[in-house]
């Protein structure tokens, strides 16, 4: 018996290693789901209490893509990243009648199914918040949900897995409007919190993968008025721990 306890120790600890490892792999695949999930979120891009009654902003937003490591376990896996380094989504938001001192809107972005570089993605966003703006400061609060599946390459060049992915999240921000007229700028900062459930089916053996993630979200930026009607607007987003990217967007104002 004290012979074989070597053997049965060696054995034992094959195993566990063999385990170690299977939940690495599964944590890799999982974070690297997350950070899909997470760039497809709806994060602010607009300073708060921004909108006034009437106001209707129509824009397109370059939502940058950070370069991303796909390997999992001894395989690596295309990302995001190796497909594009930027892709473009159209948002609409429309500033809403209210009470005196508040300022309230609703959002919305939606992007078709339309095939770019072996990629496709359905997509649709809405969002709501208020906020109040005296004087030059600028407080808000907004409320944000996200529905998508993307379609692309991902564990085999020759298949197209399929990520689905439901994103809500709530966030406050605080800015400040510097200058008036035809040119100002509102440098704008908050923080929120964001949930994301996501299934990843994977095309060669069938198999689906399912990931959660509910963290912090930050988020900081800087809206430039011009001409009165025209707003480009810059943000930096972060998720600890998943994801940190820029976006830039561009557009302009109708009514108000």
């Amino acid at each position: 018996m004290m012979r074989c306890a070597p053997i049965l120790i060696a054995i034992g600890l094959c195993a566990r290693l063999g385990t170690v490892r299977a939940q690495d792999t599964d944590g890799q695949q999982r974070r690297l789901i997350d950070i899909h999930a997470l760039l497809l979120d709806l994060p602010p891009g607009q300073a708060p209490a921004a909108l006034t009654s009437g106001t209707v902003g129509a824009s397109v937003e370059a939502v940058g893509i950070p370069p991303i490591d796909g390997t999992v376990a001894d395989k690596r896996e295309l990302t995001a990243s190796d497909h594009t380094r930027v892709f473009p989504r159209p948002r609409l938001m429309l500033g809403l009648p209210a009470p005196p001192g508040l300022r309230i809107f609703v959002g919305l972005s939606y992007i078709p199914p339309i095939r770019i570089r072996q990629v496709s993605t359905n997509y649709g966003a809405a969002e709501g918040g208020v906020g109040v703006a005296p004087g030059s400061l600028r407080l808000g609060a907004r409320v944000h949900a996200v529905y998508a599946w993307t379609s692309a390459p991902v564990t085999d060049p020759q298949t197209r897995d399929l990520l689905k992915t439901w994103n809500a999240g709530v966030d406050l921000s605080a800015g400040v409007q510097l200058g008036r007229g035809a040119l100002h700028v509102e440098p704008y900062a908050g923080a929120g919190m964001v949930s994301v459930r996501s299934h990843f089916h994977v095309a060669v053996d069938g198999t689906t993968l399912q990931s959660s993630f509910t963290g912090l979200a930050l988020h900081a930026g800087l809206r430039f008025g011009l001409a009165s009607r025209w707003e480009v607007v810059t943000e930096t987003d972060a998720y600890p721990g998943r994801l940190f990217h820029t976006d830039l967007r561009v557009g302009y104002l109708f009514g108000g």
